[in-house]
C-alpha cells in the first residue's frame, strides 16, 4: 500500500475521529452552559493531580522486519501468525496528569510486558543476517515497554467541560529475540529498538453527572524522510467515578496503530504493530 493511500486513510480516521470529538465536546458544552445558573455545590471539583493504577489487559499485533546490516531486505513476518506470540495478555498500567495551569497540563502513562512463544517455522526467515530455515524451531521473546507524554492544552474552560489539543509522544522500547537449535548450533538474533512516535490530536473531559468525569482524546501524525517513514493514529475514552471524596475507579478502552519504516545505523527493516485493550483501575484525585 502506497504511503499517499496509506495518508489518506489515516487523515481519514482522524478526520471521523475529531469529527466526533469535536461534537460530542461542543454538545456538552452547550448543557454545561445552559445548566451555568445551577447551584455547583454538590458538583465535584476536577482533580488538579490524578494517579490511576489498575490492570491493563492489551493486545498485540505486530509485523516486522529486520533487513541485514550489508544490504537487501529480510522477510515479513507476524509475529503471531508466524511464530505463535500470543496476542492477548495482561499487565499493570500507570497513569498520572498533572493540571499546571488554566490552559495547560501534562499526562504520562507507562506499562510493560513480556510474551513468549516456541513452535515450528512454515518458511524459511531471514531476521538481519541470520536465516531460519523451514520447519525450524524458533523461540521468540517479545518484551515491549510503552512510555506516553502528552502536553495538553485547553481551548475551552468550564466548571464541567474542558476542550483543547494536545502533543504527545510514544516512547516506545522493543526488544525481541530470535533463538533456535540447529545441528547443535546456537543461533542467536536479539534486536533493542527505541522508536519514539509522535501524536497530536483533539482531547476533551466532562462531567455529566456530580463525581463522574468522562476523558476521550483522538490523535493523528505522519513523518516522512528518507531514513525515516511513520504514522500513528490513537484514539482513548476514559470513564472515572469517585465513589469517596478522593478515591474513584474508572475504566478506559485504548487503540493505537503506528508503523515505521527506519534506515538507521542500529536498524533497518520496519515495525507495524495495533495494540489496543480495556484497563480497569483505581484512582487518586487531588
Amino acid at each position: 500500500m502506497s504511503s499517499t493511500i496509506r495518508f489518506k486513510q489515516g487523515a481519514r480516521v482522524f478526520l471521523s475521529l475529531g469529527l466526533f470529538l469535536s461534537g460530542f465536546a461542543l454538545t456538552a458544552f452547550s448543557q454545561e452552559a445552559g445548566a451555568a445558573a445551577e447551584s455547583t455545590k454538590k458538583w465535584m471539583k476536577k482533580p488538579v493531580f490524578a494517579f490511576k493504577l489498575g490492570g491493563f489487559f492489551p493486545s498485540l499485533a505486530m509485523d516486522i522486519r529486520v533487513d541485514p546490516p550489508d544490504g537487501g531486505e529480510g522477510t515479513d513476518v507476524s509475529l503471531d501468525k508466524d511464530f505463535g506470540v500470543a496476542k492477548s495478555g495482561s499487565t499493570i498500567r500507570l497513569d498520572g496528569d498533572l493540571r499546571l495551569a488554566k490552559w495547560f497540563s501534562l499526562a504520562l502513562n507507562y506499562y510493560a510486558f513480556k510474551r513468549t512463544a516456541e513452535q515450528p517455522i512454515s518458511k524459511e526467515i531471514t531476521i538481519g543476517d541470520t536465516v531460519y530455515p523451514v520447519n525450524q524451531t524458533v523461540k521468540t521473546t517479545l518484551t515491549p515497554t510503552f512510555t506516553n507524554l502528552d502536553a495538553k492544552f485547553y481551548i475551552l474552560h468550564r466548571d464541567r467541560l474542558d476542550f483543547g489539543v494536545y502533543a504527545g509522544v510514544y516512547a516506545t522500547h522493543f526488544k525481541l529475540n530470535f533463538e533456535a537449535m540447529e545441528a547443535g548450533r546456537r543461533l542467536l538474533e536479539i534486536k533493542k529498538l527505541w522508536a519514539p512516535i509522535p501524536s497530536a490530536g483533539l482531547h476533551f473531559w466532562y462531567q455529566p453527572i456530580p463525581k463522574m468525569f468522562v476523558y476521550a482524546k483522538a490523535g493523528y501524525f505522519k513523518y516522512n524522510t528518507k531514513r525515516i517513514d511513520f504514522d500513528s493514529k490513537t484514539f482513548n475514552l476514559n470513564l472515572e467515578y469517585y465513589f469517596y471524596k478522593f478515591v474513584g475507579i474508572g475504566g478506559r478502552y485504548e487503540y493505537s496503530d503506528m508503523k515505521l519504516n527506519l534506515s538507521l545505523a542500529g536498524y533497518k527493516g520496519k515495525i507495524d504493530y495495533v495494540i489496543s485493550g480495556f484497563q480497569a483501575y483505581v484512582t487518586l484525585g487531588f
